[in-house]
C-alpha cells in the first residue's frame, strides 16, 4: 500500500496485477511512501489511518484472473528470479511464498506438467482475491488491460497535474499472449465453474470462441458463501504477517529508504 500525503491519495497494491511497478512510480515521481505492507486491503487502512487519511482518493488495480493464474503458472515454471526456491522468501521466514506456492512449483516440476494438468489438479472451487476485500472501497479502478490509460486517469482524478506516463513492465517469460492457448476445451467446463462468478462480478468476457456461456447457479452460490467467509476471516481473525517487506524487493527498499 502506498500513501501520498502530498496529492492526498492511497494505492492499494493486489498480486499479480502490476502493484510493485505502480508502487515504485509514485515512490519516485509523486512521494508516495510505503504504508502497512504491499498488499494490505482497505479495511486494514481503515483501522489505523486518521481520519484525514480516510478522505484521501482510493484506487487499485483489477486483473483478468484468467490472466493472472496463467501467469503465476509461468512464473512458477521458470522460477522465476528463483524466487520459489529461495528459503528468504519463504512465508515463514517472513516472506511472501506460501506453502502452497512451493506444493504448485514442485507439482509442475515434478511432473513437467502442462497448464492443462495444473490447472485440472489445483483449481476446483470459484475463483476469488483480493479484488473482492478492496474494490468496493476504492474511488477509482484500474483495468489492467487498460493500465497505461486508466493509471494516468487516476492520478489526474487524485489531484495530480500532468503525470508521467507509467513505465512499461517486464513481461512474464515464456507466456503467450492468447489465452486459448491455454483454456483448451478439454477445461472449459471447469474453466467456467472456476471463474464464471467473478468475471460476471466485474464484466469481463470469456474466450470468444467460446460464444454464450452460462455460469452453473452452484458455481454462483459457492462463489457467494465462500467470499462472505473470507471476508469475515480476513476482518477478524487473519493473522497479518511482519509489515516490513524482505531487502532487495522494492517495496522492501522502499520502507528502508534505499529506493531510486
Amino acid at each position: 500500500m502506498i500513501i501520498s500525503h502530498k496529492y492526498k491519495f492511497v494505492f492499494i497494491g493486489l498480486p499479480f496485477s502490476a502493484s510493485s511497478a505502480i508502487s515504485k512510480e509514485l515512490h519516485l515521481q509523486y512521494e508516495g511512501a510505503p504504508y502497512l505492507r504491499k498488499h494490505s486491503l482497505y479495511h486494514e487502512f481503515e483501522k489505523v489511518a486518521t481520519k484525514n487519511e480516510k478522505d484521501y482518493f482510493v484506487f487499485a488495480l483489477l486483473r483478468n484472473p484468467m490472466e493472472i493464474v496463467v501467469t503465476v503458472y509461468e512464473k512458477m515454471k521458470a522460477n522465476s528470479k528463483g524466487n520459489f526456491t529461495n528459503p528468504d522468501l519463504f512465508s515463514e521466514n517472513g516472506g511472501h511464498i506460501t506453502k502452497k506456492h512451493r506444493e504448485k512449483f514442485n507439482f509442475i516440476h515434478d511432473n513437467k506438467a502442462s497448464f492443462q494438468e495444473y490447472f485440472l489438479n489445483f483449481f476446483i472451487k470459484p475463483f476469488d482475491n483480493f479484488s473482492s476485500l478492496t474494490l468496493d472501497n476504492c474511488d477509482f479502478v484500474i483495468r489492467y488491460e487498460n493500465i497505461a490509460e486508466d493509471y494516468i486517469l487516476a492520478l489526474e482524478k487524485s489531484g495530480v497535474s500532468n503525470p508521467k506516463p507509467l513505465p512499461v513492465a517486464n513481461k512474464t517469460a515464456g507466456k503467450k499472449k492468447d489465452l486459448s492457448l491455454y483454456y483448451s476445451n478439454e477445461i472449459k467446463d471447469r474453466t467456467i465453474k472456476v471463474f464464471g462468478p467473478f468475471l460476471s462480478k466485474y464484466n469481463y468476457p470469456f474466450l470468444e470462441s467460446w460464444g454464450e456461456v452460462k455460469v452453473p447457479l452452484s458455481s454462483k452460490l459457492q462463489f457467494m458463501i465462500l467470499g462472505f467467509l473470507r471476508k469475515v476471516n480476513q476482518k477478524y481473525f487473519k493473522k497479518l504477517p511482519n509489515t516490513t517487506e524482505i531487502k532487495g524487493t522494492i517495496y522492501g527498499d522502499m520502507q528502508r529508504g534505499k529506493l531510486n
